[in-house]
């Protein structure tokens, strides 16, 4: 990552620019490692890319591969210079840590103002509370189907009324607080996930019921354009970890290594959704569901499975929902300690999510409502527009520093320097002035050496401006955010008319009523 190091210059003038504009302690609590920040990463993707990411990869044939490859590449590109966004704005504003039970509004009030906070404020919020609703129906479903195929179909409970068992058993878990305090629950996340998917490797390995066709109807040319608007959607959904991505950052020990965490996090992920995928794909081929756990055959692997998948999805939760909490409590003045109101305040979120449950009992649809048209500009939007003030930013606060570090430097008298000092200042800062020949033809060979190391320094000069252009990733966050715009329209078209034409209002209010 960018920001890693600075040169001895560097750290004299951010130590000066503490002494201006002040420091803020980060007190003495204990902080989250590159291990566990990876293990919370790890946990946020949770299990969805395993169980419910390879129908969407699969439907579009051979181009859903490239198509995951791009969006999660564009996804750690953005996740990485968001992280960057707020080690920037620690440089220049040390007092911003203040504000870090919302760094990601904290960032936007400091690059565009207060109006463009309270518009993340309310897109994170939305996004993340609206991202918890897959989560209920998936844990829901899978204990209904888990009651009928232990008792093959004689015993089997709604999800309606599941979904209202979980929501008593997250209550507790919800009341948790900041993810430096779930060190646990993202250790034992992550050991679930890697169960989870090695369970299903196994119940897909023993799978004997009747003959296959390897890949079975598997397209390999272009499919549909609105099949791969409703991939983008669900990919963008399942692997989005901005809205949580610095929460995690500022509880960190070395804030500098998110960009580590992300790209461990999303590897492990990665590593168990293709192996799924694959024998998903070879096994089943399009007769796959959007749960990959409803077509596998009845056997102790899938009962494993199914309590580990609930188990988890309940955990992330309890992870995912905390930059919401944390929110609203602030809003409404809760102590940071653990306390009623703060308990009331999360059961309600908690039951709030369970209602619209009962209500959306479609998983896929609402990954998608919520991939395509919320996180879009989370993801591909904001994080590259952020960067680029904030590179502004930080050149100005640069160059005032080193104004007043001269206008300092300048008082000191010339006399105290020494010929020595001047000869290894020169040299450390690679100066390419020359010496001149004092006589003879030594003043013509040392005219052609410093020419020639006048066309190196000018090179040199240019390939610099050209790397910091570079590294200012002017096109590709350009490039980025025209991507994100052109996806979160194309996307909330077609889910306008994909919950038109669906038969989106069979819910459980309607069950019961009947």
């Amino acid at each position: 990552m960018a920001f890693q190091g600075y040169s001895s210059s560097d750290q004299l003038l951010h130590r000066q620019g503490e002494r201006m504009f002040g420091g803020v302690g980060l007190g003495s609590t204990r902080r989250l490692s590159l291990f566990f920040a990876t293990l919370c990463v790890v946990d946020l993707f949770g299990v969805f890319p395993i169980v419910a990411l390879p129908k969407s990869i699969i439907s579009c044939g051979l181009y859903g591969i490239p198509l995951v490859l791009f969006v999660i590449t564009l996804q750690i590109y953005t996740a990485v210079v968001l992280g960057r966004c707020w080690t920037i704005a620690e440089k220049l504003d040390p007092s911003i840590v203040a504000k870090n039970r919302y760094p990601y509004a904290a960032i936007a009030e400091f690059t565009y103002g207060r109006r463009m906070s309270v518009f993340v404020t309310v897109l994170l919020d939305l996004t993340v509370f609206g991202g918890g609703i897959p989560n209920l129906l998936v844990a829901a479903q899978n204990l209904q189907l888990l009651g009928a195929r232990v008792s093959e179909g004689r015993f089997e409970i709604s999800f309606c009324y599941w979904l209202l068992i979980i929501g008593l058993f997250l209550c507790p878990i919800m009341w948790l607080g900041s993810p430096k305090n779930m060190r646990t629950l993202a250790s034992v996340s992550v050991v679930v996930c890697s169960s989870v998917a090695i369970l299903t490797w196994i119940s897909i390995g023993e799978d004997r019921s009747g003959s296959f066709t390897p890949f079975k109807d598997i397209a390999l040319g272009l499919p549909p354009f609105v099949q791969l608007l409703k991939a983008y959607g669900i990919i963008a959904f399942q692997f989005d970890i901005h809205p949580m991505l610095l929460t995690i950052q500022v509880d960190m020990q070395h804030k500098r290594q998110i960009g580590k965490a992300v790209l461990y996090g999303i590897l492990i992920t990665c590593s168990l959704s293709v192996v799924t995928t694959f024998l998903t794909a070879y096994r089943y081929g399009m007769d796959a569901t959007n749960n990959v756990l409803q077509i596998l055959p009845r056997s102790w692997s899938l009962y494993m499975t199914i309590l580990l998948v609930t188990l988890q999805l309940c955990l992330s939760s309890a992870v995912g929902n905390s930059a919401l909490f944390q929110h609203i409590e602030d809003l409404l003045g809760a102590s940071r300690d653990f306390t009623i109101k703060r308990c009331i305040i999360r059961s309600t979120l908690v039951w709030l999510g369970v209602l619209i449950a009962e209500i959306l009992p479609r998983f896929d649809l609402v990954m998608g409502i919520i991939g395509g048209t919320l996180t879009g500009p989370l993801i591909f939007i904001l994080p590259p527009l952020f960067y680029q003030r904030m590179l502004e930013l930080e050149k100005i606060y640069s160059q005032e520093l080193k104004r007043s570090y001269s206008t300092d430097s300048s008082q000191i008298s010339e006399d105290q320097f020494e010929d020595s000092d001047i000869e290894t200042i020169s040299g450390s800062r690679r100066s390419w002035y020359g010496s001149i020949g004092s006589q003879g033809s030594a003043l013509s060979v040392a005219k052609i050496r410093d020419g020639v190391k006048k066309c190196m320094d000018v090179l040199a000069i240019r390939c610099r401006q050209l790397c910091h252009f570079m590294y200012s990733d002017c096109i590709l966050a350009g490039s980025v955010i025209v991507f994100g715009i052109a996806a979160t329209l194309a996307s909330t078209y077609y889910n306008m008319f994909d919950v038109r034409e669906t038969q989106l209002w069979f819910s459980c209010l309607s069950a019961w009523r009947r």
